[in-house]
């Protein structure tokens, strides 16, 4: 699917600059000779470098476009990474002959540089240097493929195709490019560009200069850290160009229209073999007076979209939201469970408002997904801690976990009353039962399923069952049954998924782990009886000789153990962690909520005092 391409200046600059940089050497005779034999490939979208299995050991060098790392497995292919422009691949066959460990194909539209081991084996014995460089390479590349915790990928060039009518998508495109940090260094290309400097429609200009116009939009993006590429609302063939030279495409939708996919998505995006290769997100608009985004699924269910986002175009931070993660800086919260100490993440989540530190994702375990479905829902501080306080402590038939099963066959408490509380709760928010699709901020909880013994990622389907699974502790709590499957607390598996939250592409990381090491020592030798334990829970909590878990709180305590040790490990990789230190406070203890989110919003404060304005600018 390859195929070579003829000489020109402008490749061959672009090759001595990156051979430059890779061989860190300035021998203008070693550069020369290694330019002088190789080989100039384009691949288009979707062409095939070379196959994993493959027995070959040349080197490539990405003069333009961006290759796609593909790995099959057990009858799967999994994007191992991305290649981009200055970028090399292949090193690892020139240097121990094993066949290629992945298949590499071009996201889109590209142009590499095919360098062969004899080509290296020469200016390895006229450079010894060169090896030294390489090995480098190979060693760093090694180094970063093996962190449990990636860098999101960030794409240069972006297609913006209106899929509703009505949609602009350059005003779209601008208000992006204004809301990013870079705004000055991200170019916006669309057909009006391409005429004024062509001379033609772009239409035109595409059919009968279509290398000059990718030499164009090459220099742009060699200029630029971000290039918008507005698509035509139809079939045309800038829109064909544009599908076929970025790294993303962004479906612009209107959120109140047909979600149904439009005739260009059709034509150019569906089946086997689509236009395009490059990753899909769906942003639908919503206007400022909407509560809520409702039906999100219906707009998912005929298209292959790898993230979605919902924006109010009007409001200036759903647009900041957007371009952090768009340029691959988003900011994610992950909150831990922990029972009534997940409280603090109320005053945490109120003092990151005050410093002006946004989430742009959220995830949460047990009470930590209950906590992040205020924030998902894009509740100010004050609302959450309204709304919180109000599900906790105001049920009308008193203690949200008091209504016990009289005979305990599945669980000790019916579960009933918070079942109820949390659906109210989203309903209140929004006015309507919603989906996890539908929340404003992308959002996840923690689940386990006793189906299958593993944790599991709940993203999708209605969001209030998907929280009451989360947070349903074995025993304590009756379980949770989605698709056939037995859910449960997630705190059994992972009590604070921040390597989930990585996974979604977030650049910062804030945690809030309630996790505390110091243990409960007790100052009693055996169990009392029965009539001695009741008397004992008569008197004042300060008076108590017997402060022992209740038989829930023990349940939930349990539900934690398994996996407080990936618990600890999971601190090492966030950017922004807080620890508030909920001592004394029992794990059902719900009325100690006004003392527990002071808690949170003291140590939270007195963290974000403690470091630098840099470094809380990346939040931002």
């Amino acid at each position: 699917m390859s195929k070579p391409n003829g000489d020109d200046r402008h490749r061959h600059d672009l090759l001595q600059t990156i051979l430059k940089g890779h061989f860190a050497s300035d021998d203008v005779e070693l550069i020369a000779s290694i330019k002088a034999a190789a080989e100039f490939i384009d691949l288009p979208s979707g062409g095939v470098l070379f196959r994993q299995g493959e027995h070959s050991d040349d080197v490539y060098f990405v003069l333009s476009g961006r290759l796609l790392a593909l790995a099959e497995a057990n009858g799967e292919s999994k994007r191992l990474g991305e290649i981009g422009r200055g970028e090399t691949v292949g090193e690892l066959a020139l240097f121990t002959g094993e066949p290629r460990s992945a298949s590499i194909v071009a996201l889109r539209d590209s142009s590499v540089v095919k360098v062969t081991r004899q080509i290296v084996e020469r200016a390895l014995a006229k450079s010894p240097q060169v090896a030294l460089q390489m090995t480098r390479i190979v060693i760093d590349r090694f180094r970063r493929s093996e962190r449990e915790r990636q860098a999101p990928t960030v794409p240069v060039n972006i297609s913006i195709l209106a899929v509703s009518p009505g949609v602009d998508a350059a005003a779209f495109a601008e208000r992006l490019r204004d809301a990013g940090r870079d705004s000055a260094a991200t170019r916006i290309v669309g057909s009006d560009d391409i005429r004024r400097q062509f001379g033609v429609d772009a239409a035109h200009a595409v059919r009968q200069n279509h290398d000059a116009i990718a030499q164009h939009i090459d220099e742009i993006e060699a200029a630029s850290k971000a290039v918008y590429l507005v698509a035509d609302p139809c079939e045309s063939a800038w829109t064909q160009f544009c599908l076929l030279n970025c790294d993303e495409i962004l479906l612009v939708g209107d959120g109140r229209q047909d979600p149904g996919p439009s005739s260009v998505e059709s034509r150019c995006l569906a089946g086997e073999t689509p236009v395009s290769l490059a990753r899909r997100t769906l942003v639908l608009l919503h206007g400022l007076e909407t509560k809520s985004p409702t039906g999100t699924a219906l707009w998912l269910k005929d298209r292959r979209i790898s993230r979605h986002f919902h924006i109010r175009p009007e409001l200036a931070r759903d647009m900041r939201r957007l371009a952090r993660i768009v340029s691959g800086n988003g900011v994610g919260l992950v909150l831990a469970g922990g029972g009534a100490r997940g409280f603090a993440h109320v005053g945490v989540m109120k003092a990151l408002e005050e410093a002006g530190i946004e989430a742009d994702f959220v995830g949460g375990t047990s009470i930590g997904a209950i906590m992040g479905t205020c924030l998902a829902l894009d509740l100010p501080a004050e609302r959450i801690s309204t709304a919180v306080h109000k599900a906790f402590l105001l049920h009308p038939k008193g203690n949200i976990t008091g209504d016990y099963n009289f005979i305990p066959l599945v669980s000790l408490i019916k579960g009933k009353r918070t079942h109820e509380a949390m659906a109210q709760a989203i309903e209140n928010a929004t006015g309507a039962s919603i989906d996890a699709e539908d929340t404003w901020k992308t959002f996840f909880v923690i689940a386990s399923d006793f189906s299958t013994n593993s944790e599991v990622v709940l993203d999708k389907g209605n969001l209030a069952r998907n929280v009451i699974a989360s947070y349903a502790v074995p025993g304590a709590l009756p379980p949770v049954f989605i698709g056939g499957h037995l859910m449960f607390d997630g705190g059994m598996f992972n009590n604070f998924p921040v390597d989930v939250m990585a996974r979604l592409g977030a650049r910062q990381i804030i945690g809030v782990d309630l996790l505390i090491e110091d243990g409960r020592v007790f100052d009693i030798d055996q169990i009392p009886g029965t009539i001695a334990h009741l008397r004992d829970k008569l008197r004042s909590w300060n008076m108590r000789r017997y402060r022992l878990p209740t038989v829930p709180e023990t349940m939930l305590n349990s539900s934690f153990i398994s996996s407080v040790s990936k618990q600890k490990a999971m601190r090492k990789f966030v950017d922004l962690l807080f620890q508030p230190r909920i001592e004394q406070v029992g794990l059902l203890q719900w009325k100690r909520y006004d003392e527990v989110v002071a808690a949170g919003y003291n140590h939270a404060k007195q963290v974000l005092a403690a470091e630098s304005e840099d470094k809380l600018r990346a939040f931002r």
